[in-house]
């Protein structure tokens, strides 16, 4: 979003909340591959600048494709440039309503004169071929249990008391919410963009700001961590995580430092990385690893010292390709000794929280090659290709 860079640091708050609102709404387009044209960035700017408000902003964006006509723009550029400037303006408004007919509502108001189908719930059952996990498809709400399914996760959700609440705690469950609703994907198209809207209005609701541009630069991110959120295929040992979602929420609300990379999300794809390949030639050593694996009566503190050795070589395998933290380090020698181990047990023995451990198992996962053999109660942790 270089074409607001300069207003994130405007003294005039209003400038800057609606730079971020414009980044935001242009930025969510982005889950559909679909860019704005010039004339939005400038209209936007406008607004930005106090020329205009941003129901101008968006009349504006209607008389140009009423005047111009949209038969010879293609279709991707009008509906990123209507739902930005829809979306824009909805971000300002304070409605909000924790109920699905104002779900259902917001999606209509999104994409009014854009789908024929706005606000209406599908009738049809649909999959999508996702990236994220090698063409797979999420396996989204069959069509005759939505308004069932919507209504009871909005129900649950009115009865949840966030007050008191840890900070993890916090976005644990507002993740799992905003997932379990994104799952039902009640519309035909627009899910992701409405869901969005909603987390973030939401959240305003509750007294967050949500005045930055992660979701301008990381939209696809966002999205690629509600598929992986609703995605559990046993035969691949990968199971349903809100992680990753709760890592987005995290550096969305409290700014924390972590690395939001899609292909962290990419089913088996840090198989194939150096450090896979690294962990995979030094365990092909693996008379002791296995001894220490296989063999229960072998001495642990033997395993131990092998397991330091292959950490702390200073060869051309593994000098400047895979750097653990000690807890990481720990958490491979764990694996090594016992490779059933759950992630509550792994936390229980290295001394960390439950999510932590997960956050280790993930970076394991990228740093590593750590996967998931077996079927998913009695499946095993190995390392590399």
């Amino acid at each position: 979003m270089n074409d607001f860079d300069k207003y994130y640091e405007a003294e005039e708050p209003g400038r800057r909340e609606r730079a971020y609102g414009w980044a935001t709404a242009i930025g969510l387009q982005d889950v559909d591959g679909l860019k704005p044209s010039h004339y939005l960035i400038e209209t936007a700017k406008r607004n930005i600048e106090g020329e205009i408000s941003a129901d101008e902003a968006r009349r504006l964006v209607d008389e140009y494709y009423e005047v111009r006509g949209e038969h010879d723009i293609p279709e991707d550029t009008v509906e990123a440039d209507k739902v930005s400037a829809r979306i824009n303006q909805l971000i300002r408004s304070p409605s909000f309503r924790l109920v699905p007919e104002f779900y259902i509502a917001l999606h209509g108001q999104i994409f009014e004169g854009v789908f024929p189908h706005a606000g209406s719930i599908r009738t049809v059952n649909i999959s999508k071929r996702e990236w994220v996990l090698n063409g797979d498809t999420v396996d989204y709400e069959i069509e005759s249990e939505i308004e069932k399914t919507l209504a009871y996760d909005f129900a649950q959700e009115a009865k949840f008391k966030y007050k008191g609440l840890s900070e993890d705690r916090f976005i644990e469950h507002f993740a799992s919410f905003i997932s379990n609703i994104w799952q039902v994907h009640p519309f035909r198209e627009g899910n992701t963009r409405t869901t969005a809207l909603f987390a973030i209005k939401y959240l305003r609701s509750k007294g967050f700001s949500v005045e930055n541009n992660l979701f301008a630069q990381k939209s696809f991110y966002f999205r690629n961590a509600l598929v992986r959120a609703n995605y559990a295929n046993q035969s691949l040992g990968v199971e349903r995580t809100t992680l990753y979602l709760e890592e987005f929420f995290k550096v969305l609300l409290y700014g924390d430092e972590i690395e939001l990379h899609n292909r962290f999300l990419k089913i088996g794809q840090e198989y194939g990385t150096t450090a896979a390949v690294a962990i995979a030639d030094l365990h092909r050593q693996d008379d002791v690893i296995n001894g220490v694996i296989n063999k229960p009566d072998v001495g642990i503190n033997v395993g131990i010292k092998h397991v330091d050795d292959v950490i702390n070589r200073q060869d051309d395998v593994i000098n400047g390709v895979i750097k653990f933290t000690e807890k990481e380090e720990l958490a491979v020698k764990a694996f090594i000794r016992d490779p059933k181990l759950s992630a509550m047990k792994l936390a229980e023995l290295i001394g960390v929280k439950h999510r932590q451990a997960q956050r280790i198992i993930a970076s394991l996962k990228e740093k590593a090659g750590l996967r998931r053999e077996g079927a998913r109660k009695n499946g095993r942790w190995v390392f590399g290709g």
